[in-house]
């Protein structure tokens, strides 16, 4: 069945739910109530809160707690920075939420997100496309505004801009290396938003440490080589959106093997670049190995959502390498 079709029957479909004009405008107004809007809020973002959010976030925490080994001249305690985590969240939060608007939004979105999470807003109900459009016209000034208090304004701007290429342009939907490179660059700006709000160095210009700079690099060229675990598991959508993405264009078993290999690597690279000690390498190189092992070895579509999650924590682990390469904060 084609994209075209498809759409037209889920638009029927969402036709004959609403059954009357009483109900479709009853649908309208309702998502705008305080409750009701922080739910679907949440739920636009759910999915990828506790894989994107929470290891983003460790990130900046983790490059806080290093000391001065990535923030310039820091003075912080680890209460200082313990502090800063709400902020650090709520950043990392507010950026994820304007993205997913604008990928989650349009009908096609929907009819995607019917097949595999039929629980957020579009599909389930909640929102129509219209109401997700102008709840993300709302969302945008707030999101550029509140990170611009919080000190991170440009990063904010930023990633609005790479929001715009990646949904509006379709470059999400392009050819999986140019994917890639967009969402490796936009984890580096989130990297250093969550990093300046923990380590408290918001003013500009912005100052980091040539070690700073080469994680941030590292981090991302990680991100770039191995993200595309995540097209894995969405095999299904993909092919239905016309997507080019590894699984599609390479074969299920290459990619495997071109995420399984960089895996491997970076789980000795990274905490190599930290010297760090021989049982610190354990929790990226264990990590790695499931990874590893998960995607060699279990090849179904419940198996790679696990894997893609354990690949977060994956991640992770590696952004906890400076902590462990300079823990004096904590002790």
């Amino acid at each position: 069945m084609s994209l075209a079709s498809t759409t037209e029957q889920y638009a029927s479909t969402l036709q004959e739910k609403n059954g009357s004009v009483h109900v479709a405008t009853k649908a309208l107004s309702s998502p705008w109530r305080p409750l009701s809007l922080i739910y679907s809020m949440w739920l636009f973002t759910e999915s990828d809160f506790f894989t994107l959010v929470i290891p983003m976030s460790l990130f900046g925490i983790s490059a806080a707690l290093s000391g001065t080994l990535l923030s310039p001249g820091s003075d912080n305690t680890a209460t200082d920075v313990l502090s800063r985590v709400p902020y650090v969240v709520l950043s990392s939060w507010m950026h994820l939420l304007v993205f997913d608007l604008a990928n989650q939004r349009t009908v096609e979105a929907a009819v995607e997100d019917g097949l595999n999470k039929p629980w957020r807003p579009v599909p389930a109900g909640r929102m129509t496309p219209t109401q997700a459009r102008r709840l993300l016209l709302a969302a945008l000034p707030c999101v550029v505004i509140g990170n611009h208090l919080l000190g991170t304004g440009v990063e904010a701007l930023v990633l609005v801009s790479l929001t715009y290429m990646y949904n509006d342009l379709r470059g999400g939907e392009d050819h999986f290396v140019i994917r890639n490179a967009l969402i490796s660059v936009a984890f580096g700006v989130y990297h250093l938003g969550a990093m300046r709000i923990a380590t408290g160095n918001i003013d500009l210009p912005i100052m980091l440490t040539e070690d700073a700079t080469a994680w941030l690099c590292l981090i991302s060229a990680v991100i770039l080589t191995t993200m595309h675990v995540q097209d894995m598991k969405d095999v299904a959508g993909d092919r239905m959106r016309g997507r080019h993405s590894a699984p599609i264009i390479l074969g299920d078993s290459v990619t495997r093997w071109s995420i399984a290999v960089p895996v491997a690597i970076w789980s000795f690279v990274c905490p190599a670049y930290w010297s760090v000690s021989v049982p610190y390498y354990s929790l990226s190189v264990g990590l790695g190995a499931v990874v590893c092992t998960r995607l060699l070895l279990i090849r179904n579509t419940e198996g790679d959502k696990a894997t893609w999650q354990i690949w977060s924590a994956w991640t992770a682990g590696l952004y906890l390498l400076p902590v462990f390469k300079d823990h004096s904060l904590l002790l």
